[in-house]
């Protein structure tokens, strides 16, 4: 049986010595997890259940987890960059601006009611994450901020953005 599966974030590090991680959330408008039992953590290409023991929130997109499974400082060290996901089915949304980033690939983007192009990545490489959007055969950057989405249609999958004054005029 397949899962689908939602990436939350990326384990960045380790916190104390007894196999606590801090996990950095590829989310927007997200401060906790849903109640859920379990994780999913990508080793070798595998999705490997962990037992969730406690949550803590650490700041705004980043976590504290204790899992049952890792217990020492060098267990915690083994999983660290590895990337982070829950099972599709635990994850619903408390609001409507609410999302993880990967979730939105593959949205069309519209602006002023006219579709302007399609989200082809999210890159939360740069200090502030961007919207990678195919206009044109062009790709344009723009910037993921609550001022700039004005709607998330989820089932069209289609999310209004207010384009910055002469953003897509550049390309």
């Amino acid at each position: 049986m397949s899962v689908d599966h939602v990436k939350i974030g990326t384990i960045v590090s380790k916190h104390g010595y007894k196999g606590f991680i801090k996990i950095s959330t590829s989310s927007f408008n997200f401060d906790k997890l849903p109640d859920i039992k379990h994780l999913f953590i990508d080793i070798n290409n595998c999705f490997i259940p962990f037992r969730i023991d406690e949550i803590k929130s650490f700041s705004d997109n980043q976590l504290i987890l204790k899992l049952s499974e890792v217990n020492t400082e060098k267990e915690a060290e083994d999983i660290i960059f590895k990337n982070v996901f829950i099972d599709s089915k635990s994850y619903e949304p408390i609001e409507e601006k609410s999302f993880f980033y990967n979730e939105l690939v593959n949205f069309s983007v519209y602006s002023n009611s006219k579709k302007i192009g399609v989200i082809d990545n999210i890159n939360t490489e740069l200090p502030q994450p961007v919207f990678e959007v195919l206009i044109k055969s062009n790709k344009v950057m723009i910037p993921i901020h609550e001022d700039l989405i004005d709607k998330i249609d989820k089932k069209n999958k289609i999310i209004h953005i207010d384009i910055p004054d002469g953003l897509i005029e550049i390309i």
